[in-house]
């Protein structure tokens, strides 16, 4: 067995978010791409290598090319920096670049959430950071290793190159469940900064997008009236408008009002997170099994033929272990852990086909 790869990087002092808010925005990308989130695949720590493999062979044959999950800091640094140095072990990682790049898979990272050491409440993973500057340290790391000409391309010159281009800070800082205690649109937005700030040194090409909202039309503006120096140097915004067809469109929609309405009409919108669990009855996102693949379809089509400004579209999620049938989380996935296909995976490639048809016309963001 190969011995786990390590970097040592010296740390840096982070430069205050209020002197700096670091270069001016990406413009958006052109076109919009597809895919879904397999953070259960390589979280859960419960499938083999050629399990891993297959189930995203057959993510890749649905016609997707993008691939949201966690860059967990807790896996790459589990001790403390020592006089001012971090070393971070790349085995995690590595692992989610390698299998998916060998598919032909972009991965879209989560950079989350706290170690163990750096939490500002300890035993809690979700409590923000003590000090951003660290976690900035860590979302710097990870752009050099994989992004465009990164450590990990050049360790593997046998693999297809498939950098990392954006990267998502955090996961759903307006929710008190992922910012514990609760959510705090100034310190969040603190840290954004600081990561934007790390990442674009190591390569100025990344997007660097805020992480997903539930609700963006509350938190957007009270992260611009806690730091005013946001406005223009935002790369996107990333969202998670759950609910039925007609209640993501919606959602969408009013994102898009409000981030026009702030002065951020052109600043691309990631929907990072949509989906539905089919167990059990009355759970929050629940749809009757029956029910899902036409949701599935009907969603995607209209997220690739919306105006509003998107720039990717992700569901939430391709695989989970169907175990406990009173747990939710376990019910999201449309593909079998077993493999094969189902009628909500061939939902999906369909309604990836129809997402990227081209369109007469598109249907307009505000007002609908």
């Amino acid at each position: 067995m190969p011995p786990t790869p390590t970097t040592t990087v010296a740390a840096t002092p982070a430069p205050s978010p209020a002197a700096t808010a670091g270069p001016p925005a990406q413009p958006a990308p052109a076109g919009e791409q597809f895919g879904v989130n397999v953070n259960r695949l390589f979280n859960d720590g419960a499938y083999t290598q050629a399990q891993i493999d297959g189930q995203l062979h057959a993510l890749r044959e649905t016609g997707a090319t993008l691939a949201r999950s966690d860059a967990l800091w807790e896996a790459a640094e589990p001790s403390p920096p020592v006089d001012g140095v971090h070393q971070y072990r790349w085995a995690f990682d590595d692992e989610i670049a390698g299998a998916l790049a060998a598919q032909g898979l972009r991965w879209l990272p989560i950079i989350d959430y706290s170690a163990p050491w750096a939490q500002s409440i300890p035993g809690q993973d979700h409590s923000p950071p003590r000090a951003p500057g660290d976690y900035a340290a860590y979302a710097a790391a990870v752009a050099a290793r994989y992004g465009p000409g990164g450590v990990f391309w050049r360790e593997h010159p046998t693999l297809a190159s498939e950098p990392v281009q954006t990267f998502e800070i955090w996961n759903e800082p307006d929710n008190g469940q992922f910012w514990t205690p609760r959510p705090d649109a100034g310190r969040y937005a603190d840290l954004y900064l600081q990561a934007r700030n790390a990442i674009t040194t190591v390569d100025p090409t990344a997007r660097v997008i805020v992480g997903g909202l539930t609700m963006p039309t509350t938190f957007l503006p009270a992260m611009l009236e806690a730091r005013p120096q946001l406005k223009g140097h935002i790369d996107g915004v990333a969202i998670h408008p759950y609910g039925s067809p007609t209640v993501v469109l919606a959602k969408v929609r009013a994102d898009r009002d409000a981030l026009t309405s702030l002065g951020l009409g052109t600043v691309p919108l990631y929907v990072t997170e949509f989906g539905w669990t089919t167990r059990p009855a009355g759970a929050l996102n629940y749809v009757p099994a029956g029910l899902r693949p036409a949701y599935i379809t009907r969603t995607l089509a209209a997220l690739g033929h919306l105006d509003c400004g998107i720039a990717a579209s992700l569901l939430y999620t391709w695989v989970t272990p169907e175990r406990d049938r009173n747990d939710s989380q376990d019910w999201y996935g449309i593909h079998p852990a077993s493999g094969g296909s189902t009628p909500d995976s061939a939902a999906f490639t369909a309604g990836l086909r129809e997402a990227t048809e081209p369109a007469a016309s598109l249907p307009l963001c505000p007002g609908g």
